[in-house]
């Protein structure tokens, strides 16, 4: 009996934990053993930086890096990495990304990001967040 009770609280929390933040830009997160699963349920468009040697998203609210037939996101201070855009996500250390990433800070990659969707004439100033523009 003690044992479903913890069954059913675990459930529970992890369906809580999932509750999209927002329609269409839905992403979802919940803890378990071992780490911290994420979903993200929003399509994603990418834009590539050929000086860098990888992809980055845009128009979304989420820092999704593109390399080397792997996606990485940074969130909240945390790296995660997946087969998929979509996840699920892996909570990984940052001295498990590839150099070409690591190399970089977040921030830095939002600006090259911005730099080359300029010099394409794009203006996806929208997908800025509010983090992008701290000092």
């Amino acid at each position: 009996m003690k044992k479903n009770s913890w069954l059913v609280a675990g459930l529970t929390g992890t369906l809580l934990g999932c509750l999209p933040l927002s329609a269409p830009e839905a992403l979802c997160m919940s803890s378990r053993r071992g780490g911290t699963s994420i979903v993200i349920s929003s399509q994603q468009s990418f834009i590539d930086l050929p000086n860098q040697g990888f992809s980055v998203s845009v128009g979304s609210p989420y820092d999704i890096i593109h390399y080397d037939s792997r996606y990485y996101m940074y969130q909240d201070g945390s790296w995660y990495n997946s087969s998929d855009y979509r996840g699920s996500w892996v909570a990984i250390r940052k001295n498990d990304l590839p150099d070409r990433i690591r190399m970089h800070r977040p921030e830095d990659i939002r600006k090259f990001r911005d730099n080359e969707s300029l010099r394409r004439g794009n203006d996806n100033h929208q997908y800025r967040r509010d983090d992008d523009n701290r000092r």
